[in-house]
């Protein structure tokens, strides 16, 4: 499971609490605290709450539970006039793309860190070691849009990130660190994905590095985002790098993706999808019968919005997009367990005793998945 370090004047900051009420709290939301140093905390989150792999989440996450902040955060995204043109031959090695811009952001070395170990850190929760998912992230200032995604020949040159003279893709894969690391995904291909900008300029090779030119530095205020993959988790990564960044003061602009056959698709698109769930799953799950108040205040509490529907028998629940571990009714009936308090539900012995163990299918899936 992921270990999160974070600052204390970023958490404090952010958070707009003190650092020892913080300390005392975050474990009520599903965390360890690994380790108290004077001027950082190690925190290790379940895999589920990647939303929480950074500073920017666990205090977006802090304020709701701690009443400072609740219901469902709002993150505006306008039209940035951008976009990237996919070629046809892209759908064969790495098909699905999202991309955003966010502009005016105050970096400091500690928000670059941040940036950088929660991009490190989606990779391996979301993305399977970037095989599912892998993100760029890259200082506009010398990029010049529309941008296009295409597959190349593996002989393309380009000075890849901490590198300093031209190499092929394939000088890329044997001896850069990161080529080394991750030339598995792209086994077997006869050519591989690149984004490049109008001007030919390289932005980034995924899933395994970023040209040279776009290197995030401390004086970077504005940033292109890209996040390539296989399937939907793509999205869901893109919203909550741009949420994170959102938290500091960064303002969200969309990017069209224009695909070979002339459809279109923006991105982020942080519009909250809505689940109906029953009071009776929250009553017999949970155990107690709370009021329709208690309900809504502690969906809130959780970051969701929620209405009351049908006189109280069903609730109408505003799930935001970087939310990936919200599957199901139970999912949200976890988090009003964990907005009320477990320790507030009175334990009691099972009238039976079982052994759990996980599903055949359940285990299939997830050899699949790993497979896939």
């Amino acid at each position: 499971m992921p270990i999160i370090t974070l600052q204390y004047e970023d958490l404090e900051s952010l958070t707009k609490a003190d650092k020892d009420t913080i300390i005392d709290r975050v474990p009520m939301i599903g965390a360890d605290i690994e380790r108290i140093e004077k001027e950082a905390i190690d925190i290790e989150f379940f895999p589920d709450r990647p939303d929480l792999y950074s500073v920017e989440g666990v205090a977006r996450a802090m304020r709701g539970f701690m009443n400072i902040e609740t219901g469902l955060c709002q993150y505006e995204v306008t039209p940035s006039g951008v976009h990237i043109e996919l070629e046809e031959g892209i759908k064969d090695v790495r098909p699905v793309i999202g991309c955003a811009i966010v502009r005016g952001i105050n970096f400091t070395s500690s928000s670059i860190k941040s940036l950088m170990d929660l991009q490190e850190d989606l990779h391996w929760g979301l993305g399977r070691n970037r095989k599912k998912v892998s993100i760029g992230v890259h200082d506009m200032t010398n990029l010049k849009p529309p941008f296009k995604y295409q597959a190349v020949s593996p002989d393309f040159e380009f000075v890849p990130l901490d590198f300093t003279e031209p190499m092929t893709m394939d000088e890329i894969l044997e001896k850069h660190p990161k080529g080394v690391r991750f030339a598995n995904i792209l086994g077997g291909m006869e050519k591989y994905p690149l984004i490049t900008d109008s001007e030919g300029n390289v932005l980034s090779f995924p899933p395994i590095i970023n040209g040279t030119l776009t290197r995030v530095e401390e004086s970077t205020t504005d940033l292109f985002i890209d996040v390539t993959g296989l399937g939907d988790a793509v999205y869901t990564a893109l919203s909550i790098v741009v949420s994170a960044l959102a938290e500091r003061g960064g303002k969200i602009e969309s990017v069209k993706v224009v695909y070979p056959d002339g459809t279109e698709k923006v991105t982020p698109d942080m519009t909250p999808r809505t689940l109906k769930v029953p009071r009776s799953d929250i009553d017999s799950l949970i155990g107690i019968e709370l009021t329709d108040d208690e309900i809504v205040n502690e969906l809130k509490r959780m970051r969701f919005d929620a209405n009351v529907l049908e006189d109280g028998e069903m609730f109408e629940i505003s799930v935001p997009t970087y939310r990936a571990d919200i599957l199901h009714n139970y999912d949200i009936v976890e988090d009003i367990a964990i907005g009320y308090g477990f320790d507030k539900i009175k334990s009691e012995f099972p009238k039976s005793a079982t052994i759990g163990c996980a599903h055949p299918i359940s285990i299939t899936r997830g050899i699949m998945r790993e497979i896939m």
